[in-house]
């Protein structure tokens, strides 16, 4: 079997894309007979190998865009293409070249059917939605936006995988933001929340995460913003490795992400994985899948005071979860078992 990954950004700072990277190596560890190769759009055009994967990038322009992948669909002859992203021209050229189409919905609000298809050329694009031949929604607030405009046997809600640690978890005084600092992701809020309920308490909060102009709805004011209620016990780190993030998120004792739209917030499962309680808004429902709140985790649009004694040691409950349902092996299993119905049908 032959899979296509196609990825709008993989070498930037993308939670589809390292989902996407993942759940391919979770598929390589427990079926080495499929063959995987990533596609993903660039400033050039050329074919490089990371993470033990060929990579194909392409220009974002449409006509380049769709030779390329043309050429590889034409000389790596792939089952099926598991989008982890909307592109509508690719999707197209799987259907002329009869290949399965395995399309990934990974934000709510963005590219959710009801979102993609309510800007220009929407009717086009609920017409070409009926090329996927499975999609899937990732939550259940995702799928009562598709199922509205896709036949309920075609979906199907996977949630995304993280790296199950198996370190020994040691907690500090610490919290922690790990994103892009932007709008979208609420870090002013972030802070704000710090300085009110752990400040107080002895805690520090390091923010770890990109402040680049090429960053998608980055603003220089914001950032500034953000710069200045931050205090002595804030600490900007900038983006970091993988593996330093993870040291960070092992003596965490909060994950602080008050973003209030995401498709399924990859941070957040990896944060309950470390043992870390994440504090998060509802995410227009989406918390009610993560955490149980004041349990696993604390939702400050939940309807309680936040009190920092229902959050001691390590967290129990939410490392259990995540290893039950979202490491990586138990997604790349679950993906694998898509592929094979799509290929024997």
């Amino acid at each position: 079997m032959k899979i296509i990954h196609f990825v709008h950004n993989y070498f930037g700072f993308s939670g589809a894309s390292k989902q996407a990277v993942g759940i391919a190596k979770g598929i390589n560890e427990r079926d080495k007979e499929i063959e995987q190769q990533f596609f993903t759009l660039s400033a050039s055009r050329e074919i490089t190998n990371a993470d033990g994967f060929v990579i194909h990038t392409s220009k974002k322009k449409l006509i380049p865009r769709c030779l390329q992948f043309i050429s590889l669909i034409k000389k790596f002859k792939p089952n099926v293409v598991h989008f982890h992203g909307a592109d509508f021209a690719l999707l197209v050229l799987c259907k002329v070249f009869n290949v399965k189409v395995y399309w990934k919905s990974t934000l709510f609000g963005s590219d959710d059917f009801i979102s993609l298809t309510s800007g220009k050329m929407g009717h086009v694009k609920k017409k070409l939605l009926k090329y996927i031949d499975v999609n899937n929604t990732l939550t259940k607030q995702i799928y009562l936006s598709n199922i509205k405009l896709l036949e309920c046997a075609k979906l199907v809600t996977i949630p995304n995988g993280v790296m199950i640690s198996e370190n020994n978890i040691k907690k500090d005084k610490v919290a922690i933001i790990v994103s892009a600092i932007i709008p979208r992701k609420s870090i002013y809020e972030g802070i704000e929340f710090f300085n009110k309920n752990l400040r107080k308490h002895g805690y520090r909060l390091f923010i770890i995460g990109p402040r680049s102009e090429t960053l998608d709805g980055f603003d220089a004011s914001y950032y500034d913003h953000c710069f200045a209620i931050a205090n002595s016990d804030v600490y900007f780190m900038g983006e970091l490795p993988q593996l330093n993030v993870f040291d960070y998120l092992n003596k965490a004792q909060y994950l602080i992400h008050l973003s209030k739209q995401e498709g399924m917030p990859n941070v957040v499962l990896e944060a309950m994985s470390f043992g870390a309680y994440p504090i998060v808004t509802s995410m227009d429902g989406l918390s009610d899948e993560l955490i149980e709140n004041g349990v696993s985790g604390f939702n400050v649009d939940g309807g309680i005071d936040f009190d920092v004694s229902l959050f001691k040691g390590e967290n129990l409950f939410g490392r259990e979860f995540i290893r039950n349902n979202n490491s990586f092996s138990v997604v790349a299993g679950k993906t694998i078992d898509v592929y094979r119905k799509l290929v024997e049908n």
